[in-house]
């Protein structure tokens, strides 16, 4: 039985993910704050005149700022890097914990 494939916007997306969660674990409470005040004046600055305040667009808005922050790449930028890496990068060999002395 063959594995499901899992669509490459599918991994990008929780690529993404993966490195915002690891960046904002390694903030303090006070940057977390700091970086929610942010995104709170960027959503009551759009010229659509809508104060749309959620917690979850909040979060969303947070997770934005860290993106740009972290320097991310778009989709386009992050498949054409994944598939030129794994082209030239050695293969990883498992090691076998039995074989080492001990």
């Amino acid at each position: 039985m063959t594995s499901p494939v899992v669509p490459p916007r599918q991994l990008y997306q929780s690529w993404v993910e993966e490195q915002i969660e690891e960046f904002k674990a390694g903030l303090t409470r006070d940057e977390l704050l700091e970086l929610a005040d942010l995104a709170v004046s960027r959503l009551f600055g759009t010229p659509d005149g809508q104060y749309p305040l959620t917690e979850l667009l909040l979060a969303d808005a947070v997770d934005g700022l860290l993106f740009e922050k972290l320097g991310l790449p778009d989709f386009r930028q992050w498949e054409r890097l994944r598939r030129s890496d794994t082209v030239t990068r050695p293969r990883q060999e498992t090691v076998d914990v039995s074989r080492l002395a001990v």
